[in-house]
């Protein structure tokens, strides 16, 4: 038992470590000053949209589906490693504390989402008067005791498959927490919430007898653990060098007459272009920021919240994407190539200035979309190109050494 404990200790240990290394280089200045700015915002434009919206608006069939998708996602996190599915398995039938202290650590931490969805939607649920404070007091109680409910047959299935399959078993689990969770905010009668209850007893019940005397799922509770960490390495990547990190290369036939066009113009915007087009971590993250920068302007009601939003999209794309020069830091490409290194900073440039410039023209087509004068459409253009400019001009050439 005390070899088991000590594992637990030290791969939740290993675990913390890699958090705190790579978490210190994602909070850097940049993404806290982006997040003040943003949370600042974010409750502005909240409130705002709180008084303006109808007090016909399905508010509990909205904060049902929330809860539902917050509550059934998540799963266990075991913290095995590659190796443990051969050296662990004479130890499987002694591993029961270690996946108990796994069960509990992850719903410490999930609960943080939980917590934050909680405080977001009370301000919601008092203007439409779902129940009184003490009542929204009962409202988290039960959304807690749901989250340990969906978390805990994922913990189940760490033995067993379950008796559906993955995609239905979640379908059923979210149907199920959907009605539940609809019916206590419409105060349906007592009878219904306690069918619908033992409904959910039934099923937890049956995937509990279904994972009885089952043999741990090693290569599956692994392949978890391991698509989790590299997920996040992913991320951290974006901030500084992840040795461990295993970037996806893709074809991108679509492509090719853009990366063609630099191959024969100039050999450092070739290397640094194809780096951002085949590697899935540079373009993924760009077209997300641009579709999450472009939504938000979307819904920002006055125009001047949007051009504040433009801007600090446009300041996080631009410092997200000011790592690409580590791809080729190292390649043997870049020592081959008969140019001098005073050429890298201007190709980092000229990239970042063409992604400033597609980012600048996307928000300014929501905003033509949205019937903006087209004077003032012209202004809030120069304003992002103006910004663009300051960026990669003097922003950049101040900042590269550090970043690069």
């Amino acid at each position: 038992m005390n070899t088991i404990n000590g594992l637990w200790k030290n791969r939740f240990s290993l675990f913390i470590r890699e958090i705190r290394k790579y978490g210190k280089y994602i909070l850097n200045d940049h993404i806290k000053l982006f997040l003040v700015f943003a949370f600042g915002a974010g409750a502005y434009y909240y409130q705002q949209l709180l008084s303006s919206i109808s007090l016909k608006f399905p508010v509990e069939l909205f904060l049902a589906v929330l809860f539902s998708v917050v509550v059934c996602t998540g799963k266990v996190s075991t913290y095995f490693r590659e190796p443990d599915g051969i050296f662990l398995l004479p130890l499987e039938e002694k591993m029961k504390s270690y996946f108990i202290k796994s069960f509990w650590v992850s719903l410490g931490l999930q609960s943080y989402l939980v917590i934050l969805c909680l405080g977001g939607v009370y301000p919601l649920y008092a203007k439409f008067k779902l129940g009184e404070s003490t009542s929204f007091f009962a409202f988290c109680g039960i959304i807690f005791c749901l989250k340990a409910y969906h978390l805990y047959i994922s913990y189940l299935h760490l033995h067993a498959n379950g008796i559906l399959t993955k995609s239905f078993d979640l379908l059923v689990r979210i149907a199920l927490t959907v009605v539940l969770i609809y019916g206590l905010l419409c105060k349906w009668n007592i009878s219904l919430i306690i069918v619908v209850i033992i409904l959910m007893g039934f099923y937890f019940f049956s995937i509990q007898k279904w994972s009885t005397n089952k043999r741990i799922q090693w290569e599956k509770n692994i392949q978890n653990d391991a698509s989790r960490l590299a997920f996040f390495y992913r991320i951290a990547n974006m901030f500084t060098d992840v040795p461990t990190v295993r970037s996806e290369v893709k074809r991108r036939r679509w492509a090719d007459f853009v990366i063609n066009y630099f191959k024969k113009s100039d050999p450092i915007y070739y290397l640094l272009i194809r780096a951002f087009v085949r590697n899935g971590n540079y373009l993924s993250m760009f077209i997300r920021q641009l579709v999450v920068g472009a939504f938000c302007i979307y819904l920002v009601p006055t125009l001047l919240g949007k051009t504040i939003v433009g801007i600090l999209f446009l300041y996080l794309i631009g410092i997200q994407n000011m790592t690409i020069m580590k791809q080729y830091e190292y390649h043997v490409l870049w020592r081959i190539y008969p140019i001098q290194n005073k050429e890298n900073p201007k190709s980092l440039k000229v990239l970042l200035s063409i992604l400033q410039l597609i980012s600048s023209i996307t928000f300014v087509c929501i905003l033509m979309f949205k019937g903006i004068l087209f004077s003032k459409i012209v202004i809030i253009l120069a304003v992002f190109i103006v910004f663009s400019f300051w960026f990669v001009t003097f922003y950049v050439k101040g900042r590269l050494e550090q970043v690069v």
